[in-house]
């Protein structure tokens, strides 16, 4: 295991700048997730660290020595894809002992007994040891895809997208074995992808990646409560965060928030106040989580309450999702199971300002990180 470091890391393909000024470091024994949809620059960011590709200018560190000029094989860095990539010809075992038996790696056969057989018993595929692959489940062969990578004993691990093409039920499962697993090894790792819950679940650390530039970087929670921007709101969260474009209006002393089509007022939460009067600005978009707006049954004009009608409603397993339209929006709302609603049935909506995000209109950027 080592520390890792970027520095104003770039990668030009052509006219295309697909890694962008990237500067990031990930702690020994980390476990980073990298966020970000299609093109964002994931998996080239993994190309540069492990040497596959070459930077167009930055510098790459791995404990703490430059890694630049030093070939992929030199590296001690290891890597796995999404596909499986395993030879078909080759057992379990041999697949495993592959790397240990490449030109210039000198490793007794003594060690490579103990490497392999330490990581089939970590992965729980040692009774699979003399299985070709065409005789494992998927998810067997993403652990054996993953052990051939771990049994190096790499300096750094790099995982790109293991796990994205499995079944939604596999998927979950192999989440909490990956969990298990960080804790178990503690190798200094990035992990790729491009769904939230893998992300938020699994990060130590979260940074999230579009178009090649890193938005915002932290823990997952912190992400979570104050994206620094409508990207990084969009991208976590599942319905989405509800954005709505707001004026600015005072009075009496009082601030409050009022769409577009003036279907929805707000009042603005203390915590943001001083934010909001030193951004100087008046036109925002307050972004609000779906479990942060609540059904009310008094449908009588309130503070913080506004009604629309039912569009869509949907029963999700252990919860609900409320899709009402709200003047000229539509607000996603979280709601219990036992509820029920009829479309176009008249509802009342509550929010607690103190949930707000606020970002500005033009920038899009979150009021908090002007």
């Amino acid at each position: 295991m080592a520390k890792l470091a970027l520095e104003h890391l770039t990668k030009d393909f052509g006219n295309v700048r697909a890694v962008n000024d990237v500067s990031l470091e990930v702690e020994d024994g980390e476990f980073l997730v990298i966020l970000g949809p299609s093109g964002a620059g994931k998996t080239t960011t993994l190309k540069l660290i492990a040497g596959v590709e070459r930077p167009t200018s930055g510098m790459i560190y791995i404990g703490g020595k430059p890694m630049n000029a030093i070939e992929p094989h030199h590296r001690n860095v290891a890597m796995a894809f999404e596909s499986y990539a395993l030879y078909p010809h080759y057992n379990v075992r041999d697949n495993l002992s592959f790397p240990l038996k490449a030109p210039g790696r000198k490793f007794s056969q003594q060690e490579i007994t103990r490497r392999v057989e330490e990581v089939a018993e970590l992965l729980n595929i040692a009774p699979l040891l003399d299985r070709l692959p065409r005789m494992l489940s998927n998810g067997q062969k993403q652990r054996v895809a993953l052990g051939r990578a771990m049994v190096r004993e790499p300096d750094v691990l790099l995982l790109d997208e293991p796990i994205s093409h499995l079944d939604a039920k596999l998927r979950h499962r192999m989440r909490t074995e990956f969990k298990a697993l960080e804790a178990a090894i503690r190798a200094t790792t990035i992990y790729v992808t491009h769904d939230y819950l893998e992300a938020m679940s699994l990060a130590d650390r979260l940074v999230v990646l579009k178009e090649g530039t890193i938005q915002q970087s932290g823990g997952p929670h912190e992400l979570f409560v104050n994206p620094a921007n409508v990207f990084v709101a969009q991208l976590l969260g599942h319905p989405q965060i509800n954005l709505v474009e707001c004026t600015l209006q005072r009075t009496n002393g009082a601030l409050q928030l009022v769409s577009t089509d003036g279907a929805i007022k707000l009042e603005v939460p203390e915590r943001l106040r001083g934010a909001l009067e030193n951004a100087g600005i008046d036109q925002v978009i307050a972004g609000i989580r779906p479990q942060h707006l609540g059904v009310v049954d008094d449908h009588r004009p309130a503070s913080n309450v506004f009604t629309g009608t039912v569009y869509v409603y949907e029963r999700l397993g252990t919860k609900g999702t409320l899709t009402a339209t709200v003047g000229a929006h539509r607000l996603d709302v979280l709601t219990s199971i036992e509820e029920s609603f009829a479309i176009d049935e008249p509802v009342s909506l509550t929010i607690d300002p103190a949930q707000l995000s606020l970002f500005d209109a033009k920038t899009h950027k979150n009021i908090l990180f002007n």
